[in-house]
């Protein structure tokens, strides 16, 4: 036979029924408190990641800078004696001195013009490139006799072209080489 359950309220029945009331105002909190925590962690990872989105696109736009610096003093004379179109000289008859004559841009003619420059906004002798994309950077540049550097016999052998790109940020980046009165 089939059995009526009864209505009436007994201990077993408001046991299950308080048991299945749902969650507490306290464990409620504490969920929100966790969930809050999570999602600012996640928030600061994201932001930091954002932040740092544009730094390879000012990495790169640094190297194209010093690059074009550099293309710009290497397509000059070694020295204010040295000939024109790089003819190998003698150490004797050019020697290597780092000596800006305090001309203007237009007018640097060798190498050593290049000393002491700092620039900012970046200005180049070739007016086809846009500089404007670089706006926010700075570049200074050092000239050194070097030759020592290299392991050859004196200073006057050789040059060490320093060209530093300050990003935007402020961080620096470094870039030298080195131009020789020698063929090895």
């Amino acid at each position: 036979m089939w059995e009526v359950a009864s209505h009436k309220p007994t201990r077993k029945n408001i046991a299950i029924v308080k048991s299945q009331g749902g969650v507490t105002l306290i464990e409620l909190i504490i969920t929100i408190v966790i969930i809050g925590i999570a999602l600012s962690a996640l928030v600061s990872a994201l932001t930091t990641g954002i932040s740092r989105s544009a730094q390879p696109m000012l990495e790169g736009k640094a190297l194209e800078l010093s690059q074009a610096y550099l293309d710009e003093i290497q397509a000059m004379r070694f020295d204010d004696q040295s000939p024109v179109g790089g003819t190998p000289v003698l150490a004797a008859d050019s020697p290597c001195t780092v000596s800006n004559e305090g001309q203007a841009r237009t007018a640097f003619d060798d190498v050593d013009d290049y000393n002491g420059v700092n620039d900012s906004p970046p200005v180049l002798i070739e007016t086809s490139i846009d500089m404007s994309t670089y706006a926010g950077f700075q570049v200074t540049v050092d000239v050194a006799c070097a030759g020592t550097e290299l392991g050859l016999a004196s200073n006057e052998l050789a040059k060490r072209i320093n060209v530093t790109v300050v990003l935007p940020s402020g961080e620096s980046r470094d870039v030298a080489i080195y131009l020789s009165l020698i063929h090895i």
